[in-house]
């Protein structure tokens, strides 16, 4: 701080320049360091909790169409595997999470009631809502409960996959997510078990059995640590059959959505007013349970109805379809036609085919054409998510069949495209860099070709192969490098506020940038070798003010 205030009030030239940068740096590296000084896990477990439940909330409300109070309450049963103390037979969705809490150990499997291996069944939607209430209600000392897919597993360790995601999910820093991994306060729900591996695989040799072995030596002390998994009931049965499964777990089993049940949800979401009861009356008719007479089967119409709703998934997607409006209020559809659709058997791809139009008109401003490019972009996001379930690989990475996540959508046009895209913004980026400073010394003093190795070496990251490997390879994180890009910068730029000399400005602003890029990228790119460029660049920043000091001296 002397240093600084040195060169503010007496001039650079008073002290050694290079004393004083050296100096004002080690200043504004004390201060960063305070920045982001180390935090206490118990601390930045507490913070996490608070992320999960701002983020998880918001992907609750998405997923029911912001109808908060339209989950079902879902009837479950209840099978042990091992020793576990605590397990009920049997209950309801809203006491799923009093359930884990009472398991010892708390490890947790949910899955669909029957075999069909339906999707919609509720097992995303349970898990998500065990994640906001353990969230919300934590106390000191208890695990947060994080939401991770299943797809997104690669191969590595199990804490080396929660820790990468904290780092990339929820931007902790290394460092401190082992620490919180090493201390148990994170709780892994593994979504989609099921998604691993394309049908057919072998369930002894598949990816998910490979997974589950590591839960299975996933321990707190002496203890199995907490977990908790959803899989599809035919996948996880597999798994069963060839004694691959979840050791010591509760395995929740989650019913159907019954008659009743399906009337009270359509009841409240959309036939809550005499208009809407009047449109869904003849559907509310069908769905009421009155007792048959004995050996009197329920008619076709009434069975079929019953069954084509009898997910979550399937009667949220009933009402979407059958909700739409025109630009002046008018329903698009008769609910009533939902019983010869039913009857025929071909109500779920009449659902499936009305989803996307419905879901972009709902929006209500007029500024999307269900049939115009909206709807083209996502049937080319569908169907790279299709391809993906064969279990198609890029670069050595398993592609997710069923998440998309934007800094990860590169393979859609192809690993080598993507690439090219980069190395070409690395080198242009280089060049211009390059340019700028032979026309500078072209103009002023051949002094300043000095400068010019730095967007060189800099360029060599376009080209270096680490980029492409590792854990880290091809995640991108414009946030992460837009701050190091900052921080590395700022320093340079105060120096050069405090150079003297009127011509200083173009090399102060031209070495900020190579600074700021030699943070940032690192930063984004774990992979990125930037070591000995910094290194560089400081002995040419230290030298250039050397040099302007001495000349200003004399």
């Amino acid at each position: 701080m002397w240093l600084l205030a040195l060169g503010f009030f007496g001039g650079w030239d008073v002290a050694d320049p290079v004393a004083s940068v050296v100096g004002a740096l080690a200043g504004v590296a004390g201060l960063c360091y305070a920045l982001v000084a180390p935090v206490d896990v118990e601390q930045m477990a507490d913070r996490l909790a608070g992320e999960v439940v701002r983020r998880e909330q918001g992907e609750y409300a998405r997923w029911l169409d912001g109808n908060i109070g339209g989950r079902i309450d879902l009837a479950y049963a209840v099978h042990v595997h091992g020793q576990v103390a605590g397990a009920q037979s049997e209950g309801r969705l809203d006491d799923l999470t009093a359930l884990h809490g009472r398991l010892s150990p708390p490890r947790m499997v949910i899955t669909d009631g029957d075999a069909t291996d339906d999707a919609g069944t509720g097992k995303s939607l349970a898990a998500l809502s065990m994640v906001l209430d353990l969230a919300r209600d934590r106390r000191s000392g208890q695990a947060v409960a994080l939401r991770m897919a299943a797809a997104s597993w690669t191969g590595q360790e199990l804490e080396e996959w929660i820790a990468r995601h904290l780092v990339t999910a929820f931007g902790v820093g290394r460092g401190l997510a082992r620490r919180l991994v090493e201390a148990r306060l994170v709780l892994p729900v593994v979504d989609g078990l099921d998604e691993l591996d394309p049908p057919g695989t072998a369930p002894y040799s598949s990816r998910a059995a490979e997974l589950v072995r590591l839960l299975n030596s996933w321990q707190h002390g002496t203890q199995p640590a907490a977990v908790v998994v959803t899989c599809r009931r035919g996948a996880y049965e597999g798994l069963v059959g060839v004694e691959a499964h979840l050791r010591t777990a509760a395995v929740v089993r989650l019913a159907p959505v019954d008659a009743e049940q399906s009337r009270a949800f359509l009841r409240s979401s959309v036939a809550d007013t005499e208009a809407g009861l009047s449109r869904w009356q003849r559907v509310l008719d069908v769905l009421v349970t009155a007792p048959q007479a004995d050996g009197v089967p329920d008619p076709p119409t009434v069975v079929r109805l019953r069954q084509a709703l009898a997910t979550p998934w399937r009667l949220s997607l009933a009402v979407a379809v059958y909700q739409e409006r025109t630009s002046d209020g008018r329903y698009r559809r008769d609910p009533s036609d939902l019983l010869p659709l039913a009857e025929s058997g071909t109500l779920h791809q009449h659902l499936l085919g009305l989803y996307v139009p419905a879901v972009l008109a709902s929006r209500g401003d007029g500024t999307v054409d269900p049939d115009g490019p909206a709807r083209r972009w996502l049937a080319v996001l569908a169907a790279y998510l299709d391809g993906n379930r064969e279990g198609r690989q890029v670069e050595g990475r398993r592609l997710s069949a069923t998440d998309l996540v934007l800094p990860e959508l590169w393979p859609m046009v192809g690993a080598e495209r993507a690439k090219r895209a980069i190395r070409w913004a690395c080198l242009s980026w280089a060049g211009a860099i390059e340019l700028a400073i032979v026309a500078q010394a072209a103009v002023s003093s051949w002094e300043h070709l000095v400068l010019s190795f730095l967007p060189l070496m800099a360029a060599l990251f376009a080209v270096n192969p680490d980029l492409w490997e590792g854990e880290d390879r091809m995640v991108l994180r414009p946030v992460r490098f837009a701050l190091g890009c900052a921080l590395g910068s700022a320093p340079v730029v105060l120096i050069g506020l405090l150079d003297a000399a009127a011509d200083a400005t173009a090399d102060w602003v031209m070495v900020a940038t190579v600074f700021g890029l030699m943070v940032g990228a690192p930063w984004a790119w774990p992979s990125c070798p930037t070591n000995v460029e910094t290194g560089l660049a400081l002995w040419c920043a230290v030298t250039r003010c050397r040099g302007r000091s001495s000349s200003g001296t004399s």
